[in-house]
């Protein structure tokens, strides 16, 4: 969870291990609040209270409160629990069907439910939840949404998760700031991104910035949102993500690899009177099988002539190093 007070938000649901009385309690006083739940007949049953005593009163009031949770479904076009999904996440599902999946960055207050809607990014669709929460309020704060182009409840060659950050810095990604620093990835390089099916684990393998308008940077725009990324685009991809890092993690990545894509505003090539709308991004691969968690702190190096949009050197005076690279663009 956040450890950071604010006096209004809801970005931050915990994951919801409870015992089962627990649940039990939870279930019930998420009956009464939430708007978009209704009773109905075929969810799954909990498990059995575990108390070793109860009242007559206590074991009447948990009856009533399975009877209750038997019988909760979402009141959404009528959907009910998704098959298979995770036990832990029914609540969720329930309170808002965008629900599909739970991001955790150790080190971070980045501790969230995430979700989709809609056919694309705008403010009447996934976007929306830039300055929404969970339960579609408004909030300054936002709640972190998956690309309206990446599987809804399988992974994506790169899934990518967006989350809003301001100058102020209190927003549901501005954390992620903490990564711009070598020392910090060091001691934080795993990131736990869940879907309802699955748990995952990514290894942090690089850190960037980047400009978003074509115009700041000679007519060109690093496209690392791009989900369907085949093994061909991985080269020319990763060749740009290096070019463009702000430390070398020493964290290998293959062609077959899927990659975690964290993106949130950035104001770092900001001039004096020189505003260069940017994108501060943190990438992951998956963790594979029987790879540990570690990473090896001697190979993480400084790489201090990262390269930066264009229009940054022209405003600083100084000369772009990367001028004449090769500009990758993704195969559709």
């Amino acid at each position: 969870m956040a450890k950071k007070k604010k006096k209004k938000s809801s970005l931050n649901i915990p994951m919801l291990v409870i015992s089962a009385v627990g649940l039990v309690i939870f279930v019930v006083s998420m009956a009464l609040t939430v708007r978009n739940m209704v009773f109905l007949s075929k969810a799954e049953p909990v498990d059995e209270p575990q108390t070793e005593v109860q009242t007559e009163a206590q074991e009447t009031y948990v009856s009533e409160a399975r009877a209750l949770f038997n019988k909760l479904v979402i009141r959404d076009g009528g959907a009910e629990y998704l098959p298979d999904m995770l036990k832990s996440y029914k609540p969720l599902y329930a309170a808002n069907s965008d629900t599909v999946g739970y991001l955790k960055v150790p080190g971070t207050s980045i501790d969230t439910v995430v979700v989709q809607s809609s056919t694309d990014n705008g403010m009447t669709g996934s976007y929306k939840y830039l300055k929404n929460d969970f339960y579609g309020e408004f909030t300054k704060y936002g709640n972190v949404f998956l690309d309206y182009r990446c599987g809804k409840y399988t992974l994506s060659r790169n899934t990518i998760l967006y989350g809003h950050t301001t100058e102020d810095g209190q927003q549901v990604f501005y954390d992620l700031a903490k990564y711009e620093d070598p020392e910090f990835f060091k001691q934080n390089p795993i990131i736990e991104y869940s879907t309802l099916y699955n748990h995952y684990k990514w290894k942090i393998f690089a850190v960037f910035a980047t400009s978003v308008n074509a115009s700041d940077d000679g007519g060109y725009v690093f496209d690392y949102i791009y989900p369907t990324m085949t093994e061909e685009d991985m080269q020319g991809y990763l060749a740009g993500v290096n070019e463009r890092a702000f430390y070398y993690t020493g964290v290998d990545v293959q062609p077959t690899d899927q990659i975690l894509t964290l993106s949130t505003c950035s104001y770092l090539f900001n001039t004096p009177g020189h505003k260069i709308t940017s994108r501060l991004v943190v990438v992951a691969r998956q963790l594979r099988n029987g790879e540990t968690e570690d990473i090896d702190p001697t190979l993480v190096t400084d790489h201090a002539d990262y390269r930066r949009p264009q229009s940054w050197y022209t405003a600083t005076g100084k000369s772009n190093p990367y001028k004449n690279s090769a500009n990758w663009t993704p195969t559709r």
